[in-house]
């Protein structure tokens, strides 16, 4: 999974979107900003954090295609639509949930104080 950047916000009011371990000079007062600043422990732990939920989704896909697949070709191919309904209560009951799941983690994350260099 590609780390995802880190929005840097300059005291002058710009911002940036900078991939961690980076540096970022603002265009508008010439600050540098570091993103090495950020302890690495904590970045692991929230990337850690999104890809179980990750992991999440593509298990239930896996077990899915695992269990219908055989089913609809080796028993009856009625099983299509047993195979539609799950996916459907997958995408308007579980997706939902996931999503809020994800979003606060996102939001819960723990915000970084850089010092301009």
């Amino acid at each position: 999974m590609r780390r995802p950047p880190i929005t840097i916000t300059c005291d002058c009011g710009r911002g940036e979107r900078v991939p961690y371990g980076d540096r970022w000079a603002c265009p508008g007062c010439g600050k540098r900003w570091n993103t090495s600043q950020i302890p690495a422990a904590e970045y692991d732990a929230l990337l850690r954090r999104l890809r179980r939920y990750k992991a999440e989704v593509l298990v239930f896909a896996a077990v899915g295609l695992a269990l219908f697949v055989p089913l609809i070709v080796l028993v009856d191919a009625s099983y299509m639509y047993l195979a539609a309904v799950v996916g459907f209560a997958y995408v308007f009951l579980y997706a939902p949930f996931w999503r809020r799941r994800v979003r606060r983690v996102a939001r819960e994350a723990p915000r970084w104080k850089l010092r301009p260099e």
